[in-house]
């Protein structure tokens, strides 16, 4: 499994669609939308100064669909891109909407 998580995080290597890839692609959007993109803005906008409700959605979205389409790099077709794209794109906006308002306006 290194070996294939390895080739899954290098960017020279073309990922193939197969069980693991789905299942790596598919983690790295859930864990990138409820922690890692998060926490991240929330650090970032610690040291900036409070963005604004709107602007740390978008930044959310904008910072999931570049995991998941940068380093995950997943194998699709364009329907199911575009599919994928909604899902996770609304996933990290309701999940940064409840961050926001929960975390980053009682912190920041």
């Amino acid at each position: 499994m290194g070996t294939r998580l390895t080739a899954a995080l290098d960017p020279r290597r073309p990922i193939h669609r197969d069980r693991f890839n789905e299942y790596f692609v598919f983690v790295l959007s859930s864990v990138g939308a409820a922690i890692v993109v998060p926490v991240t803005l929330l650090i970032v906008f610690a040291f900036v100064g409070e963005p604004g409700v709107l602007v740390f959605l978008a930044a959310s979205i904008l910072l999931e669909l570049g995991l998941i389409f940068g380093l995950g790099r997943p194998q699709m077709q364009r329907h199911e891109r575009i599919g994928w794209a909604l899902l996770w794109g609304t996933a990290a906006a309701v999940l940064g909407l409840c961050f926001y308002y929960l975390v980053v306006d009682n912190l920041v």
